[in-house]
């Protein structure tokens, strides 16, 4: 009795592993909902232009939905020489403020928005599969629009959902462009990142 028991209690752990593996893969083989862009952050992004001689780019980029407005923070460079800068967007007034930090020094300049930050409406992207960059798995999506000739990717962590690769080419133009997100915070900045100090306001000019 004992004998058949075993072997009873063997073919029902068989076919309980079996059912559950068959669970998981149909589970890892659906769909996941459609991404949303990130009502704020804060990420340390690499940005990567082909087909042209422009350097890279990397900076601290900020964004809050509802002050709309978005900080970059990064190097760059000015009448031939490397200087600190915060460049500032007020999508409201649509106003880009730049303030320039060197040894002693600070100047500030503004103008009219005439920069373009990513900030993807995600509602018609279609699932790829699943991939891995710096060996992070994540969920790839692309869209596709032929009549203007761009087509668009982007990824996803799956433990987090939050953006970790944006891939967009041109084909009419001959242009594309990659931006790797790092260090992604999904939460709210302190506001006062996003206006310039009344002290340093005071001095910018147009440009």
């Amino acid at each position: 009795v004992s004998t058949q028991s075993t072997g009873i209690n063997k073919m029902q752990a068989s076919t309980i592993i079996i059912f559950l593996s068959v669970l998981v893969l149909g589970v890892l083989s659906q769909t996941p909902t459609k991404p949303v862009w990130p009502r704020y952050f804060s990420a340390s992004v690499a940005q990567h232009h082909y087909n042209n001689r422009e350097p890279p780019r990397f900076f601290r980029w900020f964004y809050d939905s509802e002050k709309n407005k978005d900080r970059l923070d990064g190097i760059t460079e000015v009448f031939g020489e490397r200087t600190w800068a915060q460049v500032i967007f007020d999508h409201t007034i649509q106003r880009e403020y730049v303030v320039l930090y060197q040894p002693s020094t600070v100047s500030c300049y503004y103008r009219n928005i005439n920069t373009t930050l990513p900030k993807p409406n995600l509602a018609n992207v279609e699932y790829i599969g699943t991939a891995l960059i710096d060996d992070l798995p994540v969920y790839h999506w692309i869209e596709t629009d032929r009549t203007r000739g761009i087509t668009f990717q982007y990824f996803e962590t799956i433990r987090y959902r939050e953006p970790k690769r944006i891939d967009v080419s041109n084909d009419r133009e001959g242009r594309s462009e990659t931006w790797l997100f790092y260090e992604f915070d999904s939460c709210s900045q302190d506001p006062e990142l996003y206006d310039v100090p009344l002290f340093i306001r005071a001095t910018c000019t147009s440009f």
